[in-house]
């Protein structure tokens, strides 16, 4: 499945709420229902440095394809965090580099309903997914 496939599903998601706290609660739902990391990965290397909230980023390659897994320790964070893991896993590092955050915002339907400070942090877990493509961390 492409990338864009699954942020079309992930817009489908979002889709049926009209109100912006209904696509927060759903986020949080989201949050609820994510694996997240291991203690041992909940360190300095995978932190996302300029998110309001404590947030971790482990990149893993598999192949030619990586694997994303995030965690937060708030839920809405945590669920944004989920739904860049779900679009951007079993990529390829092409893939993954020309994608930009407005874009998956911007088509899943939630690029008015998160405050700036949410974005700046999906940002920055953008960037640094990106970044560690080369470093490839396991």
């Amino acid at each position: 499945m492409s990338i864009n496939e699954r942020i079309k599903e992930i817009k489908n998601i979002f889709n049926v709420f009209d109100n912006p706290m209904d696509k927060y609660t759903q986020l949080i739902e989201i949050g609820k229902n994510c694996e997240g990391l291991l203690d041992k990965d909940k360190n300095d290397l995978n932190k996302i440095y300029g998110c309001a909230s404590q947030a971790w980023v482990k990149t893993i390659k598999q192949n030619n394809h990586f694997i994303i897994k995030t965690d937060s320790d708030t839920l809405i964070v945590k669920g944004l965090l989920n739904i860049l893991s779900t679009i951007l896993s079993k990529s390829t590092k092409e893939e993954i580099l020309v994608i930009e955050m407005q874009d998956i915002l911007k088509n899943i339907g939630l690029e008015n309903s998160i405050t700036s400070q949410r974005t700046n942090g999906f940002l920055n877990a953008l960037k640094k997914i990106k970044e560690s493509l080369d470093i490839n961390v396991k």
